[in-house]
């Protein structure tokens, strides 16, 4: 049976499963080309039934993150936030209203909405015509973790899912004993370290909900002056592992419109403009931040910790999974002994989460193998890719095998050219994980500077991911265990930092993405070529991308590789300089 799992909001995603075997999951900004798309997830459903080639009609189920008649307790939360602070009712008031409405809102990115849940059957009639599935909601935490869960062969773990918030609540800690799931602890919305995160994001000038890695990457810069006064007046560890967010002070309705309490100002410092630089003040502000969301975190799992020593490995899903400082904090300070998040730990991962939770009442049993993957979109054969490249080039050069396409990508890397890489399958999730790419040598460090002021147009603080070989990562980083999906920041080796300068931060760490032969034989083939030439296995890896969403199609590949200055695009079996674009 074909299982339709969707995540209608946010970061809207659409993922097909047949019998436990994951086929395809899309997020629907790829497709749309509208960043951080939240509107309702056609595109995606369309594209995920592309790729297995059925129809609509062939689908059995549907299966939804969302409950969306468990909104009593979201409605009690901001009742409560309302009659602390009347005068700052309007903001969650209009949210409130934003999300009950057909589409759009105050976002630049089209949003869904909770409405949509309720006329779910009624919206996928009106585009593909009658449906016979059976449409079930599934809890949103749950499908996070099931997700995050499905990564590992663990039979005992905890598992976390933390983010904005689901229908009632915004954590939630699970302790998973051979199969049987202990609900440790449920944290109720509003209290949320999202909104916490968020609020200050756009504090400091970011676009809330999109800059928040804005933010940490620019707290290594900086002091964490303020990190008491946090703890003190806004984000209140409380016993039990529990946590009070101060909504007065840190309003994250409020915020979302452009409004913060001026205590903020008189705790700390002046808000930053968007388009005003840093000041030390602001830095150590991220800073502080930072390290408050680093105790809160440690501070919820003690508890657990304590009482199940025999637990020593962690899954983390939910939107905060995506603070990959925190993760590695998490294991360079003993608090767990392992760590596993998946590709799409954010909200579109739930798209997966759903088809997951759909299995659990049945005898069937997921696939791990597909799972696992994070290369779950669509794939370009060469006729394609040469449909994409014949209104910009004479001709087409001689495709090359896949030995002398690494080897001569990898010498072009090493004479210090950037290139444009998309191969095989696009990525499921925020990351870059070796298949729409833009890649350069990390022993160059100056590389960065260009790459961050002439191609990706962003802030000069923010740092570049290195992707390593699996067997040569120990060589480098303070890491005991891979990370796959580029979601653990770790300790560069103290001889290695002036190596990958490229790719080590100003606190001497790296977002860390290890890369095994099985999981991509090819992006393994070039690093393990580029290993050969130079000594060093690593490449500095960022996404394909300028401002915009992630490349999907060859076509994409090719528009942003020509409005970008990168060098040469390596794109199937074909190498283009500049010089051979028309």
């Amino acid at each position: 049976m074909y299982t339709l799992g969707l995540a209608t909001m946010d970061n809207s995603a659409a993922a097909l499963m047949k019998n436990g075997v994951l086929i395809a999951a899309v997020e629907n900004e790829r497709l749309t080309r509208v960043k951080n798309d939240g509107s309702f997830p056609f595109e995606a459903i369309d594209e995920v039934l592309r790729i297995a080639n059925v129809k609509a009609q062939e689908i059995g189920l549907i299966a939804v993150y969302w409950q969306p008649w468990r909104l009593r307790g979201r409605s009690f939360g901001t009742l409560a936030k309302m009659l602390r602070a009347p005068s700052q009712a309007a903001a969650p008031a209009a949210r409130a209203l934003t999300l009950f409405r057909r589409s759009g809102g105050e976002d630049a990115a089209p949003s869904g909405s909770w409405a949509d849940l309720f006329r779910l059957r009624r919206k996928l009639t009106g585009r593909y015509g009658d449906i016979p599935a059976a449409i079930r909601y599934y809890d949103h935490h749950l499908t996070h973790q099931l997700y995050a869960e499905a990564m590992q062969d663990w039979d005992t773990y905890l598992s976390l899912s933390y983010d904005g918030g689901g229908e009632d609540a915004s954590t939630v800690l699970t302790a998973v004993q051979n199969g049987t799931r202990t609900e440790l602890s449920r944290h109720r919305w509003p209290n949320s370290l999202g909104h916490f995160y968020s609020v200050f994001t756009g504090y400091l000038g970011f676009r809330m909900l999109e800059g928040e890695y804005k933010m940490m990457g620019l707290a290594p810069y900086g002091e964490p002056l303020w990190k008491d006064d946090i703890l003190n007046h806004i984000l209140r560890l409380r016993s039990h592992g529990r946590y009070q967010l101060n909504t007065r002070l840190c309003d994250y309705h409020g915020a979302r419109k452009g409004r913060f309490h001026p205590r903020l100002e008189a705790l700390f410092c002046p808000q930053r403009q968007p388009d005003e630089a840093p000041t030390q003040d602001h830095i150590n502000l991220a800073a502080s931040v930072q390290a408050a969301y680093e105790e809160a975190l440690a501070h919820m799992l003690a508890p657990a910790r304590a009482n199940f020593p025999e637990i020593t490995r962690l899954a983390l899903s939910g939107g905060c999974a995506l603070n990959v400082t925190a993760n590695g904090k998490l294991l360079e300070r003993g608090a767990v002994a392992e760590v596993s998040i998946p590709p799409a730990p954010h909200d579109a991962g739930c798209a997966i989460g759903a088809c997951l939770a759909a299995l659990l009442d049945t005898p069937v049993k997921p696939d791990s193998a597909s799972l696992r993957t994070p290369y779950l979109g669509a794939s370009f054969d060469d006729a394609d890719i040469a449909a994409a490249l014949e209104a910009h080039v004479t001709d087409l050069p001689v495709p090359l095998s896949d030995t002398a396409l690494t080897k001569q990508t990898a010498d072009l890397l090493a004479n210090g050219q950037i290139i444009a890489w998309f191969q095989g399958a696009a990525e499921f999730g925020p990351r870059a994980l070796g298949t729409r790419s833009f890649l350069a040598d990390p022993r160059n460090d100056a590389i960065r500077d260009a790459l961050n002021d002439k191609i990706k147009k962003r802030e000069l603080f923010r740092p570049f991911a290195p992707s390593v070989t699996e067997s040569a990562a120990q060589d480098f980083f303070a890491l005991n265990q891979p990370s796959p999906y580029m979601n653990i920041v770790a300790q560069v080796l103290d001889d290695k930092r002036s190596i990958i300068p490229a790719v080590t931060h100003t606190d001497g760490t790296a977002r860390v993405h290890t890369v095994s032969h099985e999981a991509d034989p090819l992006y393994h083939a070039l690093l393990t070529a580029f290993g050969k030439l130079t000594g060093v296995p690593v490449l500095l890896n960022t996404s394909f991308n300028i401002q915009e969403p992630i490349v999907y199609s060859p076509a994409d590949a090719v528009a942003t590789f020509r409005a970008s200055g990168v060098d040469a695009l390596v794109i199937g079996p074909y190498i283009f300089t500049r010089d051979l674009l028309t």
